[in-house]
Parts: structure tokens; sequence; C-alpha cells
């Protein structure tokens, strides 16, 4: 088991086994309160508990703060976690694990003995399975054993999987849990953190010997304060298909003895049942009966492994490669080493025996077959990058008042790296954090000779008699931080604005530069907030580079020595490097960076809109630029007032700056305006679709004579007509509402898109 605490500069934590996110402390309360309280508010008189998994103490939390509560025992096999839970997660876990009431045991739950009829809630909160052995844990033999510790009246909770990503695997659960003889009642949760990890919706299920509704969620009632979970809306996460009904229905059963839950996993595309016809199967590609083993896998990368293993074969110098196996196999067997001898010996001669050679040949492609896969096996990120959608961040470009921006903490911790540009281009242009290349462009910044304003305290660089700093210099960018932050390489920090200005952030300061003549035009007021958000920013990130370097170096400890065999692990190793120095450039710009010496954020008008960090847009389209003392010049296209009333010729360099800004803002906004009108379209769908279902309602309830006992299908539940009526139109209500949200957000941006247009057309005149 490997597990990894990923720590923040804001305190928060992240906890991640097997490179599965297991929680973080930003959210957790969702995924804890989500699992442990509805089985405690839908038990009969629940006062004893047993917990499977939840080492870390946060499930047995919430348990230990529900009334009545006499005894919980957990049961957890990681030494390691529990100690975790004793000392890095005690003030998050309220010290549960200290409690009188509890009693913990360290050993795997799958077999330590449970006394039969004993508690009125079980929680099973154990790790994603990624293992046939994990995997036992959701099988119906287990389930069947705590069916038979389970009190009647009692409920069962199970982490279970995603019905969002892997549908057929949470069917899967659903119909091995009510194979076992028990009822079910799945639902699904959305958890940030979750979602920023591709995790998708999340999956619990409840079970129990008597029927469980989907109305006993709707009226819900739980004596403790929940922190981020409303327990009365978890109802609406209970709402499955038709189509999804049925599947829980006919999924097939995970047993010990016939795991399918392990396929369906990590091969939903794959058909665990074989279909039959009238003619016999065609001979079937062997590539396809190789299974699935690891959760970062698919059949398209063993396929490509396979590719990769017979090309290397065409450059494989086999005499080197036998010289170091028998360097290295000293320590082994003297029959292997008498093989490897009389191997080595024959590679060696001038000429081959054909039918001799074929012999060896097929023991040597068996060998590096079974060297490669253990590798594979061992360390799948280097053979196989996991792959992710991109960057996909929230524009930062113009400021941090009004976006989303990588200061807010979105960021997840080790990012998968699907690019190689760590491998092959690392220096000759801008990376980010999965290994992408992107275009290179050279920053040309450092002169002050058109510096206009911004009235600088002593020691600032800039005009006004103050000393100037060495002239113009060409820089280019290292790494993308975000879509429109650069870490340079000579230490700062660059925020592209558009194609003829960006902002260079560097030892406290912020300064508004010409990109055609290099030179500085405003030192701005610099932001707190703005020096906050980097740094969290490249905390962040050089989390995530700590992490794949560990990967890379644990993968090189053993299979670096092959690098004069193989290119790809000579590329692994240029990889390696070029991580270790993008972590040590990080560390040296974060400290360039250095803290803002403004003493708060700007107190703005209230019809002012940002245009970028320290310029906003007035509401009669003038263009305010905050110096470093907080004030303000006031541009109106053709003069500048600056803060003492002084009336002068606005720089000519500056108008076609703003307009290039403005039109920039123009074209992002329509963009999100664009996104907003789809999610529209989507949010019309579901409206219709409700719709027709509350129209096949009201149908049946007229075809049957409105008789008040006639059911139908509602959710996972049977349920009166009637109320299935009643509750089709609360679902209506609420699509409606989301509707509306998304209307208003749309209108808000065509407000922005029109102030944006307006001081366009202003300054573009």
């Amino acid at each position: 088991m490997n597990i990894y605490l990923h720590s923040r500069d804001d305190k928060s934590q992240a906890l991640y086994i097997d490179g599965n996110l297991q929680f973080d402390t930003r959210d957790e309360a969702i995924y804890h309160e989500s699992l442990a309280l509805p089985p405690l508010c839908l038990a009969k008189d629940p006062r004893k508990v047993l917990i499977c998994g939840g080492g870390d103490g946060l499930a047995l939390r919430e348990v230990l703060r529900f009334p009545g509560i006499e005894s919980v025992m957990l049961i957890d096999c990681s030494e390691e976690v529990l100690d975790l839970a004793r000392t890095q997660f005690k003030e998050i876990s309220n010290s549960s694990l200290f409690d009188p009431r509890v009693s913990v045991v360290v050993a795997d739950a799958l077999v330590h003995p449970l006394e039969a009829d004993s508690y009125d809630v079980i929680i099973c909160d154990f790790t994603f399975p990624t293992t046939p052995e994990s995997a036992l844990g959701f099988t119906v033999e287990w389930y069947s054993k705590l069916k038979r510790c389970l009190r009647q009246g009692g409920i069962l909770a199970i982490n279970a999987v995603s019905p969002q990503n892997t549908a057929s695997a949470f069917a899967c659960l659903v119909s091995t849990l009510r194979a076992s003889g028990l009822n079910t009642l799945p639902y699904r949760v959305c958890i940030p953190s979750f979602r920023d990890h591709g995790y998708g919706a999340w999956g619990f299920v409840l079970a129990s010997h008597s029927k469980l509704s989907i109305k006993s969620l709707r009226g819900i009632k739980c004596p403790v304060q929940t922190q981020q979970v409303a327990l009365e809306k978890l109802v609406s996460g209970a709402h499955f298909s038709l189509r999804q009904r049925a599947a829980f229905r006919n999924a097939p059963v995970n047993y010990a003895h016939n795991p399918i839950l392990q396929t369906l996993l990590l091969d939903p595309d794959r058909d665990p049942v074989p279909a039959l016809g009238d003619t016999p199967p065609a001979y079937p590609n062997l590539l396809q009966q190789v299974p699935i083993t690891h959760p970062y896998h698919s059949r398209n990368m063993i396929e490509t492994l396979a590719e990769h293993v017979a090309g290397s074969l065409g450059s494989l110098d086999l005499r080197k490669l036998m010289e170091e196996l028998t360097v290295r196999a000293k320590g082994l067997p003297q029959r292997v080493l008498d093989e490897l001898n009389e191997l080595r010996n024959f590679v060696t001669r001038p000429t081959f025996d054909l039918e001799i050679w074929g012999m060896w040949a097929a023991r040597v492609f068996a060998t590096i077959l079974i060297v490669m896969t253990i590798a594979n096996c061992i360390s799948p990120d280097p053979a196989f990058a996991k792959g992710h959608a991109g960057l996909g961040h929230s524009s930062f470009s113009r400021g941090f008042s009004e976006h989303a921006t990588f200061g807010g903490g979105t960021r997840t911790a080790t990012a998968p790296m699907s690019g190689n540009g760590f491998r092959s281009s690392y220096g000759s242009g801008p990376v980010d954090i999965y290994g992408y290349h992107y275009t290179p462009r050279i920053y040309i910044y450092g002169g002050y000779g058109g510096y206009y304003g911004g009235y600088p305290t002593s020691g600032n660089r800039g005009g006004g008699g103050h000393q100037e700093m060495a002239g113009n210099q060409p820089h280019k960018p290292l790494f993308v931080l975000d879509d429109d932050l650069l870490a340079m390489d000579n230490g700062d920090f660059i925020i592209p604005l558009s194609d003829l200005a960006f902002l260079v952030v560097r030892k406290g300061t912020v300064s508004l530069e010409d990109a055609k003549t290099g030179k500085t035009l405003y030192e701005l007021y610099a932001e707190p907030k703005l020096f906050t958000n980097i740094q969290e920013e490249v905390a962040s990130q050089s989390q995530e580079i700590d992490h794949e370097i560990k990967v890379r170096r644990d993968w090189l400890s053993w299979a670096g020595w092959t690098q004069d065999l193989f290119s790809t692990v000579r590329a692994d190793n240029r990889e390696f490097l070029n991580l270790q120095d993008l972590k040590r450039r990080l560390g040296t710009s974060s400290e360039n960076l250095g803290k803002s010496q403004a003493p708060q954020a700007l107190v703005l008008p209230s019809d002012a809109i940002e245009l970028f960090v320290g310029c906003q847009i007035l509401g009669d389209n003038r263009i305010a630029i905050y110096g470093t003392n907080g004030k303000a010049d006031i541009c109106d296209g053709q003069t500048l007032v600056d803060a003492y009333g002084k009336k002068k010729l606005m720089p000519p360099s500056l108008k076609p700056i703003i307009v290039s800004i403005l039109k920039k803002m123009v074209q992002e906004t329509e963009q999100d305006i664009k996104s907003d009108s789809t999610d529209a379209l989507a949010m019309n769908a579901d409206i219709t679709s409700t719709q027709t279902d509350l129209n096949e309602y009201m149908s049946l309830q007229s075809q049957n004579s409105y008789d008040p006992d006639y059911e139908v299908d509602y959710g996972t539940d049977s349920v009166p007509v009637g109320k299935a009526i009643e509750l089709t139109q609360q679902d209506l209500s609420s699509l409606q509402s989301e509707q509306l949200k998304l209307q208003l957000s749309g209108e808000t941006a065509q407000i922005r898109l029109q102030r944006f247009k307006s001081a366009l057309q202003t300054w573009g005149s």
C-alpha cells in the first residue's frame, strides 16, 4: 500500500492511497457525512456500530457525533493510516480514535471473526479496488457475512464506485448486495475534489434486511448538524433512469471465485458475458485475451506495449545486454548463471546455427516481455502516461477579483503527465505540468524610458528621476503554470494581456510592459492577493512535480542501467533531470516573487469593472490605472489626468494597448456566453425529458381511473402514481430554478460584454 499525504500552504491536506485520492480536507465532510449519517438516521435505535476500513477516523468522527452510540469497532489493516489518524488527522477527526467507546483492531476485516446479529449500523469504507485482492471487499460472500452480523432494523452502508464513470461496475455492486439477500438503496453525491480528479459523481449504497424506499431519504432527519451536506437533498442523487434501474437488476454478481467487478472497473467496454451465436467465433486476437490488471491501463496500452517491445528488439545490442545481465546476475542460482554464460558465449560467436538460435531467441523474447511487463506493473506512470483533458483553467490574464483563477486552490495533486516536453523540448520552449510543449515566445522588457506613471516610491524602478535598471533584455518562458501565467527563465512571472502588452510580477512589484518597445509603461498597484495566488499556484504545482520526480526516481533506481540499451530509458532519465531542474527554478522564482508592500486591496468605484490587475473600466468608459501609491491616472483615450489633477496628453502607446486588451476581453466573454448557451441547451433537454416523464405519469394516472394505490417506477422505488407526479413536479421545479440561475449568469455576462464593447467603441474611435 503506497500512502502519500499532500499538504498545502493553506493547511489543507489530501490523502492518496495507491495513487487514488481518499479525501481532501477541503470537502471531505461531503464524503463522510454522505456515507455515515444516512445509515445512522435510518437505522432503528443505533447503538452499536462496525466500521470496516476508514482508518483515517473521519467516518468514525461522524458516527461518534450521533446521539446514543455506545460502542464502535473499527477494523483497518493499515497501521500507517491509523498512525496518521492519531497524529496528522487528529484535529480534523476530532480525536475520534481516542474516544473510550472505540475499539480499534489492526487486521484484515474480511477474515477477522465477527459476532452474528451484533451491529445496528455497519459502514464499509474500503479503498477503491485496484487489485483482485482489494476487490474481495465487494463480493457477495463478504456482504453475506455482514448480513449475518446486521441486526433487524439495522443498516449497512458501503462506499461504492462512480455510477457516472463506471456505471456497469456500480450496477454490479448493487446486484451483488441484492444477491446476498439484502435490500438496497443506491445514491450518488458530487464531491468537488473527486470531480477534479476525474472520478465523476461518487456512489454509495445502503442495504438492509427490510425494504428500503427512496422516500426514506426524502424524509430523512438528522439529530446532528452537518457541515457540508444537506441530507434531505441526498434524495436527488437516488433518482436513476429506467435503463439504469434495469441495469441494477440485470448486472452480473461479483463472487470471490468469479470476480467480475475488477474487469468492469478496468475494462468497462469489455462484455463480461460472451455472446452466443450460431457460428463459431473467429480466432481471437491474442492481445485481446491479455487481462487488464492496473487502473491506469487500457486495451490500447497493452497493444502499444507489445508493439514497443517488439520494436525494441530491432535495435537491441544483444551482446552488450548479455554482458550486463551476467554482471548483475551474480546473486542468482548457479543453474541460471550457467545458462546465462552459455547464452553469452553463444551470441559472441561469429556465426549462428539457425535452429539453435530460434530456440534461444524465443527464450530471450519471453524474458524481455516478462521484464517489461513487470516494469510496467511496478511503475506504470513512466511506461504509460495516465492521460488528461488538458489545462482547462479559467482565464487569469486580467486579474483575480472577477475571474476564477489559479489562486483559489482549484488544482489537484499528482497531476498525470501525458506530453513529452520534459523529454524532448524542455528549455527550448515553455512546457506545462503535463509535459505539453507550447510555441515559444520571446518577451523583451527592462527598459524604462517610456515610463509614464505610477508615482513610484523611493528605491523603486521607473521614471521621475529614479535610477533606471538594465536596458531591454530578451527572456523566454520556461514553464506554463496557467493559461495566462508564465514562469520565466530569469525567475520573473509574466501575465500576458494581449499581443501588445503584458504584466511582469517580481520582487513585490507589478509593471505594465509595452511588448513592442520592451519598456515599462506603468508601475501598478501591487494587489496583495495577486502575490498570494501566484505563491499558492507555484507551491501546488511544485508538490505535483515532487510526485513525478519520486515516481521516476523509483523507476530509474533499478531500470536506469538499461539506458545504453533502450532509448526510452534514456528519455526517462532526461525527463527526471529536467523535472529536478524545473523544481529548483520554481523555488528560485518563488523567492524572487517576494511579497507586495501594498497595505490592502484597492477600494474601487461601484460601477467599475476590472480590465487587468491595477486597471479598471469606469462607468463612463474612462480607464483608471492605479499606481504604486493606490492613486489613479484617469484616461479617456486622448488625455490623461493624474491623481493630482494635472492634465496632459495620453502616452501614444497606451491607447493601442488598451484597445488590444479590450478586444481580447470581448472575444473571451463571447466564448463564455457561447459556453453558457451550450449548457442552456443541455438544461432544456433535461427539462423536456422531465416534462415527458410527468406527462407519462399523468397519462398512467388517467388510464387507471385515478386509483390512489396504482404504483409506478420512480427512481429505484415503486410509488403511487400520484406521488410520482408530485415528486416529478418537484424535480421539474428544481431544474427550472437552475435554468433561471444559468439565465441570470448569461445576462451578467451579456452586461459585461456590452461594457467591454462600449469601452472598445470609445477607445477604438
